[in-house]
Parts: C-alpha cells; structure tokens; sequence
C-alpha cells in the first residue's frame, strides 16, 4: 500500500502532536533537549514551506489543548515577527524552542485556568508567578545547556499585560521581549470560559496602544506580520456573510476571503471566493473566532482536496 501524500495540515497537525508528546513526556525522555531542538527546526522548515497555511492553522486553532497549542502558536508567531526584522535563523529557531517551553512548568494550570470563571485562588496565582523561573529549573534538569533558551524562558513575562518595556529595563533578552508580545497577543484572541476572545483587529490595535506603539519593535513587527485580519481570522462582510480570511490581500483591508454563511444564517454547502476589493463584500468588523461555530475542511479551502 502505497503511503497517503502528505498536505500541510497534516504536516501542522503531527507537529502539534510531537509538541504535545514531547512536552509532557519531558521527566521520561533523556534526548528532550535534542528531540526539542529538532522539532524546533521542523517548525522553522515548515514555516518557510507554507507561511500562509500555517498561519491559517495558528490563527484557526482549535479550543482543545489549549496549553499545548498556544506554546506553539507562540512559537510561529514569534519566529515570523522575528524574520520581519532581520534575526537571524539562529534565534528564530531560539524563539522557537523558547516560545514551546515557555509554560512547561504550568501547562495543566493553563489548560484548567482557560475552562475556569472563578478568580485565581492564592496558590494559582503563586503558581503563575513562579512558572518562568520554575520552566528554567525544568529544562536544566532536562539537560538544555543553551543559555539564551533558558535566558528566554526565564523572562519571558517582560511586562504586566503587554505594556511597554520600561527604559530602564535594558538588560532584558530580545527574545523574551519577541516572545512575551506573542504571548499576548495569543491570549488576547483566544477564547476562555470567563471571557470571548477579542477580535483580532481589536487585539493589535490594544496591544499596539499599550505596549507603545511604533516604539515597541516587537509588538509593531507582531502586528505588522500578522495584518488586521490574519489567515484563519473570521471576519463580516458588507453583504452580511461570515467568512473567513484565507490569505493576505493587496492591502490590509482587502484580504482573500470565503464566505461560509450568509447573512440569514444559511451555511453554504461550499464555501464562496469574495472579492474584498467590491464595495458589497468589503470586510465590515472581525469576529471572533468562539462566535463560528463551523468545522471547516481547511484542506478543501486551499485546494488540497483530491478525488
């Protein structure tokens, strides 16, 4: 039998996959640092492979999971801001392998807190706020010997929130900074029990005010990179359909789009290609993401769909 060619999502849907595994399977596994380090290097491979498609998955994101697929989707996130700036391949793929571990201390917490209405008691609290340097004794003890990985991990909680970085903090690593704005951001569009999840055009345009604006590269090359409405985003067009964005278009307001249900509720059998261009399908407001209540066939979308 010959083996099934493989798409992008399924190249997505095994490295989410092997991060779970890998993460949870840390105290049992003598290689964590070298398996860690190679899955980092798929992520960084695949990026480069299907930019767009990955993001459509990062931004897509299923609700499962939530711990495991929030560390990565910081890692892309990150690692594409970072190449808007001109990092290097080396501390992209150092993004990366941070932006997985970040939360390793606490990632049954984080999966609880995104199902919990209630407010933190002491001890999740405590919890939350040793987790950086708690993730740094994890990995040492899992024999990670690079420094700005550890470094990384450690401070990745520049700031309350995702304010700016305050001037006198100039001993802060880059790639904390890199990585805690991407944590942010995530969070922001994310939904939890306690509260929606914040349209994305929303979440950059709150993070950028809070975090300085043009003065703060990383946030400005997060929001840069990503647009107003991402691929994977769910957007409402003039016309009164729901769709969603699945590439970038000439200008930051007119991005490829399907609509997938009209403005009565119908759910087309098959998505419809819009023109954001035309004045009756210009995209009006983000939606959330929580508000689709849609399984979509993302392989059908981009064409991957075979007979």
């Amino acid at each position: 039998m010959s083996e099934k060619p493989k798409d992008p999502f399924a190249l997505w849907s095994s490295i989410l996959k092997r991060t779970g595994m890998l993460l949870r399977q840390h105290k049992e596994n003598p290689r964590f640092a070298q398996d860690l380090s190679e899955l980092a290097g798929m992520v960084y491979w695949a990026m480069q492979q299907h930019q767009e498609i990955g993001t459509f998955e990062m931004m897509h994101g299923e609700a499962t999971g939530y711990a495991i697929a929030h560390s990565l989707q910081t890692a892309f996130v990150a690692s594409l801001a970072a190449g808007r700036l001109g990092w290097s391949e080396s501390d992209r793929i150092t993004l990366i392998r941070a932006s997985l571990t970040m939360n390793i201390a606490m990632l049954d917490l984080q999966n609880t807190l995104s199902l919990q209405t209630t407010p933190l008691t002491a001890k999740q609290r405590a919890e939350i706020d040793t987790h950086p340097q708690r993730g740094r004794e994890i990995l040492e003890a899992a024999n990670v010997t690079c420094q700005d990985w550890l470094c990384t991990v450690a401070q990745h909680h520049v700031t309350l929130d995702g304010r700016n970085v305050p001037q006198d903090r100039n001993d802060l690593s880059q790639l904390a900074c890199m990585v805690h704005y991407a944590d942010v951001y995530l969070a922001r569009i994310s939904p939890r029990a306690s509260r929606v999840a914040q349209p994305v055009n929303i979440a950059a345009r709150e993070l950028f005010m809070k975090a300085g604006g043009a003065d703060n590269p990383y946030a400005a090359a997060i929001i840069k990179e990503m647009g107003l409405y991402p691929p994977g985003s769910f957007v409402k067009l003039a016309n009164g359909d729901t769709a969603v964005v699945l590439r970038k278009g000439e200008t930051a307001v007119t991005p490829q789009v399907h609509s997938l249900i009209s403005a009565d509720g119908w759910v087309f059998p098959d998505s419809k290609l819009r023109d954001t261009a035309k004045v009756e399908f210009r995209v009006m407001a983000s939606v959330p993401r929580g508000e689709v209540m849609l399984s979509l066939n993302r392989a059908k979308l981009f064409g991957y769909t075979t007979a």
